[in-house]
């Protein structure tokens, strides 16, 4: 299962996303979940990176199913929205595919 915790601050903003293991929803590149989610942590990560001043610090594994973002300035709002519309894709996956990925808020 892919695991998703993500640390929000007293205002609701995004402070650490941390996304580990594997949906195991397919065989190993087949697997959509997987592909689903990856798609959308990417590319989020890509926007805050192309589209706004950020510059996350990022830490991932290189085989795949650990990746985490911290040190995004919770001030910056276009990096918020950013990872705001990431959250609500990854919940999307997550209602249709609850034994394959899990949001945890803290």
């Amino acid at each position: 299962m892919i695991k998703v915790d993500v640390t929000l601050n007293d205002d609701g903003q995004v402070t650490d996303v941390i996304m580990d293991g594997h949906a195991e929803a397919g065989d190993y590149g087949h697997d959509l979940v997987c592909a689903g989610a990856s798609a959308v942590l990417f590319g989020s990560v890509n926007a805050i990176m192309g589209l706004t001043t950020e510059k996350p610090d990022i830490d991932y594994a290189d085989d795949g199913g650990y990746f985490h973002i911290r040190s995004v300035d919770t001030n910056n709002e276009q990096a918020q929205l950013i990872l705001q519309a990431m959250l609500v894709s990854l919940q999307t996956i997550e209602e249709d595919y609850k034994e394959n990925i899990r949001l945890n808020y803290k």
